[in-house]
This record gives structure tokens, sequence and C-alpha cells, in this order.
């Protein structure tokens, strides 16, 4: 059961999706989905809850534009598929920096409708297995790929999870999240850190280099996660 959104500030385009949509469950079988529908882009980055799937994005609406609504949804979910809905190629063009997965021109045919979808839904079936966690400050809650995380560490009170482009710091303890990644390829170097096995790149002394980084290593966590590191490297896992 997919989630799709559609944002969309003219209320026959809407109801045009929604029969595209209808008519394209109608010929897949397998396709189900839960459909929720704005014309306020205010509103919905008000309610957005970093669940969706899919969402189908008016490039240009009065009130803001939709590659800067784009642009928002990014600081809070880097995952959900971005579809814009335009009538000029020329700013399409322009949503591929903001992540977006493909658009569709106005007025939006069956055939093409069809086969984005076609596209959407495949990948989205490899990515079902994907693992993500759901990061909450005080600013923001967004959700990454646990793939993307290269180690976590305790500060004080706070967890702060480093990923490939960016740190996120909030209050909890790493044991809630070693729980979270049990079945992922994480392993702890010292009661402080949690590192994710895939960005090692060498172990010198007490020190791992993790994603370019020197984590240290204490002797009472040394030999496990060697043995966890030597597992993941031999591609047994």
């Amino acid at each position: 059961m997919l989630n799709i959104t559609i944002l969309e500030d003219q209320a026959e385009q809407t109801e045009h999706l929604k029969k595209l949509l209808g008519r394209y469950g109608d010929t897949h079988p397998g396709f189900a989905c839960t459909l929720h529908t704005y014309d306020n882009p205010i509103l919905f980055l008000d309610e957005y809850r970093c669940d969706m799937d899919i969402l189908f994005l008016d490039i240009q609406m009065p009130d803001i534009l939709g590659i800067d609504v784009a642009k928002k949804i990014r600081k809070k979910d880097e995952r959900v598929m971005i579809i814009f809905i335009t009538m000029l190629t020329q700013y399409a063009i322009e949503g591929y920096s903001v992540g977006a997965f493909d658009y569709v021109l106005k007025p939006v045919r069956y055939e093409e409708f069809s086969a984005k979808m076609d596209r959407a839904c495949r990948m989205l079936s490899h990515r079902s297995s994907e693992k993500t966690l759901e990061i909450r400050t005080k600013e923001s809650t967004r959700r990454i790929s646990v793939d993307r995380v290269t180690y976590l560490e305790v500060v004080n009170h706070d967890v702060i999870i480093h990923t490939d482009t960016a740190n996120y710091r909030q209050w909890g303890s790493l044991k809630l999240y070693e729980d979270q990644l049990q079945e992922e390829h994480f392993a702890r170097c010292n009661v402080s850190y949690l590192i994710n096995l895939k960005y090692v790149q060498g172990v010198t002394g007490t020190m791992v280099q993790v994603a370019g980084e020197d984590v240290p290593i204490s002797k009472a966590k040394r030999k496990d996660f060697l043995a966890a590191l030597a597992q993941y490297k031999g591609g047994s896992r």
C-alpha cells in the first residue's frame, strides 16, 4: 500500500490526476494506495509527516513555487519520490537539483503517467527492505536511510548521528539505536560509538578510521569489534 499525495492548486488538475490513478489501479491488480490531496502548500508543509512514498507536486503555485516546497521537504525527507507537474520542461529540469524522481507535462496523458508510475513502483519495491531511521530534533523530524549513517556517538545525554552528508544531534541513548540496528552491519568499538562497518577504512592500534575520521577502540570492545568487522568484510552477512 503506497502513500501518495497530490499538491496542486487547481481543482480540475487534481481531479484529473485522481482519475489517472484510479485507471492505473484498475489496470494494475497489485497496485493499492492511500491518496491525500492538498491545494495549499503552506498547510501541506505544516502537516508533512515524512510518511509519503510519492508526491505529485505542481511546480507553479501562486503562494510558493513547487521547487521551494521541494527544498523544504528535502530538509525533512530524503526518500519521498517527487514527481513534478508542469507545463514547461525547463522548470522540470530545475527539479533535479532537489532530487526529483521525474516530471509529467500538463495536460497529463495516461500513457506518460502510467510509464512514470511503473518506474516509480519498481523502484519503491526495491526500496521496501531498506531500513530507515526517523530523527526528531527541536527543529524538525526527518527520515534517513540507515545505509547513509557512518557512525553514532554519545555526547553527554545526546546521540550524534553522523551521515555521509550531515550530522544530527538528538536526545536519547546509544542502546536504543543499537537495538534498532541489530539486524544491520553496525558494531560498537567502545561504549560511546556505534560504527557502520561499511564505512570502516582501516584499523591501526587503538583507532578505527570511519569515513575519513578516527574513532577510538577500547580494549574491552576490540576483540568483538574486529570479529564483527572480519565477518562483514568476509561477506558472510
